[in-house]
């Protein structure tokens, strides 16, 4: 028999994170991820040099069951990055060369470097939140022990930790709103995203190495934010509390139900909108129908007027919905949690007239169901060209101009208001110019049977496009003046045309 002893080995390992570098991601809408580079001038971290591959023989050696398994196997590590391992080996009248490891289960075998085979040896090039499985061996000339047992073992992540304002802030904490959160010690290559039940806020990369920095946070949230390495692993997860804040509000038209294809949809916001791209952006409009091309127009800083390109369809209900809660405006506020309201456009009715023919078209869904005899403004009284919008329907209106040499006072049967500078479109009985001339004050005279049927068969909203005058209507007129600003010009009045 041979003697038996045992001898304990201790192996201390150095161990240095091996970071990856992953290509910075562009800026999402929805989902926002950010990739946290390196500055060019940062220091690197400190890496030990790369031990080489050192096989014992070309061939691996054949295995001899004389030789002592090492065994009782532990590897402890901390989150420095520094792994212990120890085991025990029973002693052999056999010549023992070294011991070797094996981190690829058992491929390739390197040796360990310590004095003596009680000594520790080092570990190289490691990468931090990656599973390893280690094997020792004992390797005599010509021959190898069995494998040990195997022992899985992780080196942990550096911590990742937060502050705001400079000061340190611990995971769970509680923030003001519009506080924003730096991240900092994030390893290279690594991914925030930071979320809470309802929406992602967007983390992005700073000029210093490894320390990204989140948008300011909306009020009354609780966001929990995952760091993702390189190579998909979760090194952290940290959560933030942010206090409540005032919201301003905002009030939405119209809301009603048979409007006509004119009406804009028009926004007022108690408070100064701040970021009136990132409004818009929030703000989403759909239909029932579709309205094509469409867009917003800031008239000023509390007040957004959305409308299509033409005109809205026919039965159709749109409805605009956002989640503002993410948008700040003036004086601290923020916006409401929920946004949502709807109106129905009834039958789509357009009337097209044209004041050099002296007559009316009126269309409804796209169909033109009749025509009229007309007369419109003579001169020094002429009548409005542009698209108006029927704003009021109303029945014995008195006309009246006190002026005493150009003057008139009269009652109508059907009076609808076209504009704000006093055009209607109403009966005239004592107009025998109607569909020859145009001899009115600027209103749209009709006979009164046909002013009877129009009265009957229009609405709030419905559109008149007017042509073959040389006074054009004014953009700042009521709600037909957002018609008849040119559509580049609308554009333009997006804050997201100033993002392109």
């Amino acid at each position: 028999m041979r003697p038996a002893r045992l001898v304990t080995a201790f192996i201390a390992a150095a161990v240095t994170v091996g970071l990856m570098q992953a290509p910075a991601l562009a800026e999402s809408t929805s989902t926002t991820t950010i990739t946290v580079t390196p500055a060019e001038d940062a220091p690197a971290d400190p890496v030990d040099p790369v031990d080489p591959v050192d096989p014992v023989d070309p061939v691996d050696p054949p295995v001899d069951s004389l030789l002592p398994v090492p065994a009782d196997v532990v590897v402890d590590v901390s989150d420095q990055g520094a792994a212990v391992v120890s085991f025990t080996l029973a002693a052999s009248d056999i010549g023992l060369r070294n011991v070797q490891y094996s981190l690829d289960n058992g491929i390739t075998w390197r040796k360990a470097k310590p004095a003596t085979l009680a000594e520790p040896f080092t570990l190289r090039q490691l990468e931090r939140g990656v599973a390893y499985t280690l094997l020792l061996r004992s390797v005599a000339p010509g021959a190898a022990s069995a494998p040990s047992d195997p022992v899985t073992f992780t080196v942990p992540f550096k911590p990742v930790t937060m502050e705001v304002d400079g000061k340190p802030l611990r995971s769970g904490g509680t923030v003001e709103a519009g506080a924003a959160v730096r991240f900092l010690g994030l390893p290279v290559g690594a991914s925030v995203v930071m979320t809470d039940r309802r929406l992602e806020v967007a983390v992005n990369p700073t000029k210093r190495a490894r320390i990204a920095k989140s948008e300011p946070l909306p009020p009354a949230r609780d966001f929990t934010a995952r760091v993702i390495s390189a190579s998909g692993v979760e090194v952290a997860e940290l959560s933030v509390t942010t206090k409540d804040a005032p919201r301003f509000e905002v009030s939405v038209w119209p809301t009603q139900a048979n409007l006509g294809s004119g009406v804009p949809l028009v926004l007022n916001f108690t408070q100064r909108v701040r970021d009136k791209a990132a409004m818009e952006r929030a703000l989403k409009v759909t239909s029932t129908v579709d309205y094509g091309r469409a867009g917003w127009y800031w008239v000023n800083d509390k007040k957004a007027v959305f409308r299509p390109k033409a005109f809205w369809p026919g039965n159709a209900t749109v409805k605009v919905s956002a989640d503002l809660s993410v948008i700040r405006g003036a004086e601290g506020t923020w916006g409401p949690d929920e946004l949502s309201s709807r109106f129905k456009t009834g039958d789509q009715v357009i009337l097209r007239v044209n004041l050099n023919s002296h007559r009316m078209k009126y269309i409804r869904n796209g169909v033109l169901e009749r025509t009229f005899k007309i007369s419109g403004g003579m001169s020094g009284w002429l009548t409005e060209s542009g698209t108006k919008v029927l704003t009021a329907h109303i029945p014995h209106k008195r006309l009246y101009n006190p002026d005493p040499e150009n003057g008139w006072d009269v009652e109508v049967r059907w009076a609808i208001r076209v504009n704000d500078n006093g055009e209607y479109i109403h009966d005239a009985t004592w107009n025998y110019s109607i569909g020859y001339a145009n001899t009115s004050h600027g209103c749209t005279n009709m006979t009164y049977s046909d002013m009877g049927w129009l009265f009957a068969n229009t609405k709030f909203g419905d559109v008149a496009v007017y042509t073959g005058s040389s006074a054009p209507i004014g953009t700042d007129d009521y709600l037909a003046g957002y018609w008849n600003i040119p559509w580049s010009e609308w554009k333009q009045g997006s804050a997201l045309s100033q993002d392109s």
